[in-house]
C-alpha cells in the first residue's frame, strides 16, 4: 500500500451515479470525503460500496456541501473535485506537493468529447477556463489557512452556482500564493449543448445573486472575447460562445425577476 498523504479529497454528489468512477480514479492513499448533497438512494447505495467518509446534507446546495466537506476533513490540505470527473494518474500527488509552497493550487480539467457538439463545448470550455486562468472549482486545492484571507469563511451558502468566484474574489487581493498546475489533470465527461447552456444559465443566476448581495458588480458577459476564441479555436466555438453568453444573460435576468432560490432580502 502507498504511504499516506495528508490531504483530503472532497467530492460533493447529488444525483450523479458516476461517483463510483470518480472514487476509483483516486490513485493515492488519502482521505476521501463524499458529501451526499441531497442525494437519492441510488447514489447513497453506490457510495456505500467504498471506504470513504460520508457526510449528509439534506438540501442540495453546493457551497454548503463544500463547507461540510472541509469541516469534516481531517487534513489541512484539501482537493475539491466534481463527482463526474476522474483523476489522471499522478495528478493528486502533484497537487499535494504543490500545496507545500502554495495556499491555492488550480489543476486542469480536460473536457472529453465524443461528437461534434461536445467537441465544440470542449474547445470553448478550454478557452474560457484557461485563456485567462482563474482558480475556480472543480479540481481546485487549498490549504485551510486560506480562511484568514477570505473573510473568515470558505464558501457562501447563500450564493448558488458561482460560489467559487465569490470565494476567489474575497482573497484575490491578499498575499495568497496561487499555483496553476496544468500538468495535473482530471477528465470531465462529454457535455451536450443543452447541458452546457444549462450551466451557463445557472452561472447567470449565481452572478446576479452576487450582485444583489453586493459581492460583485456588472453583468460579466464576455462577448469581446469572441474574435479571440475564433482565432485560437474555431468559428464554431465563437458562434457557440455567443449563444453561451446569451444563456448566461437569461439566467441573470431570471434571478432578477423570479429569485428561484429565495436569496433576496
Amino acid at each position: 500500500m502507498k504511504s499516506k498523504l495528508n490531504i483530503s479529497i472532497i467530492i460533493p454528489c447529488s444525483t450523479d451515479t458516476r461517483i463510483g468512477k470518480c472514487i476509483e480514479s483516486v490513485d493515492e492513499n488519502v482521505e476521501i470525503v463524499v458529501v451526499l448533497n441531497g442525494s437519492n438512494k441510488q447514489v447513497r447505495d453506490i457510495v456505500k460500496k467504498y471506504k470513504v467518509k460520508t457526510v449528509f446534507s439534506k438540501k442540495a446546495n453546493l457551497a454548503n456541501a463544500l463547507n461540510l466537506g472541509i469541516e469534516n476533513s481531517k487534513n489541512k490540505k484539501v482537493i475539491f473535485i466534481d463527482s463526474d470527473c476522474v483523476f489522471k494518474k499522478g495528478a493528486i500527488k502533484k497537487v499535494y506537493k504543490a500545496l507545500d509552497s502554495n495556499i491555492v493550487v488550480k489543476a486542469k480539467v480536460v473536457f472529453d468529447y465524443n461528437n461534434w457538439q461536445s467537441k465544440i463545448v470542449a474547445e470553448t470550455r478550454d478557452y474560457v477556463n484557461y485563456s485567462e486562468p482563474k482558480p475556480y472549482n472543480p479540481f481546485l486545492a487549498i490549504n485551510k489557512s486560506i480562511k484568514k484571507y477570505s473573510g473568515g469563511y470558505y464558501f457562501d451558502s447563500n450564493i448558488y452556482w458561482t460560489e467559487d468566484a465569490d470565494f476567489y474574489n474575497r482573497y484575490k487581493n491578499s498575499k495568497v500564493s496561487i499555483k496553476y498546475l496544468y500538468s495535473a489533470k482530471a477528465i470531465h465527461p462529454p457535455l451536450s449543448f443543452l447541458q452546457d447552456l444549462t450551466s451557463a444559465f445557472k452561472y447567470g443566476i449565481g452572478k446576479r445573486i452576487r450582485v444583489e448581495r453586493k459581492n460583485s458588480k456588472g453583468l460579466g458577459t464576455h462577448f469581446s472575447n469572441i474574435p479571440d476564441i475564433v482565432t485560437k479555436k474555431s468559428i464554431s466555438s465563437g458562434i457557440y460562445y455567443f449563444v453561451w453568453n446569451i444563456s448566461y444573460i437569461l439566467g441573470y435576468l431570471y434571478q432578477t425577476v423570479a429569485d428561484p432560490y429565495k436569496t433576496k432580502n
